[in-house]
């Protein structure tokens, strides 16, 4: 991730609504965004471009999110898990992995993403000097 771009962020959401509101959100954050709504899309996408960090649902069409979770496992990727659905059990198997819980505030996603990202979105404006 270069300094001049905030990164790439793709979301894996097949709510479209929830999707847009997050993309919407990130946005706002300096984010450059890309939405996938299948498990199908999203691994092509982790295959075609560079992407610096997902945030997905664990259902996706009826489709378990586990193949992905374990590729971005795999590849050492930044990931967010956004889930209505208790996921203690992934948790349980993975404690490393971050959920957060749906429905979240605007203030509660972002802080997630700098958190996920280690840094702040280039929408922020530093604090005056």
């Amino acid at each position: 991730m270069s300094s001049a771009t905030a990164g790439r962020v793709l979301i894996v959401e097949d709510d479209p609504v929830v999707a847009m509101v997050v993309e919407d959100i990130l946005r706002d954050m300096g984010y450059e965004v890309l939405i996938n709504i299948t498990l199908e899309h999203a691994m092509f996408e982790l295959d075609d471009g560079e992407v610096d960090a997902v945030l997905l649902d664990m259902q996706l069409r009826g489709k378990d999110a586990r193949p992905l979770v374990l590729e971005l496992l795999a590849r050492k990727l930044p990931f967010l898990v956004l889930s209505g659905a208790d996921q203690t059990a992934l948790i349980n198997e993975f404690p490393q992995i971050r959920v957060l819980p749906k429905p979240f505030g605007k203030a509660t996603l972002e802080e997630a993403v700098r958190d996920l990202l280690g840094r702040p979105g280039v929408a922020t404006p530093a604090p005056a000097a």
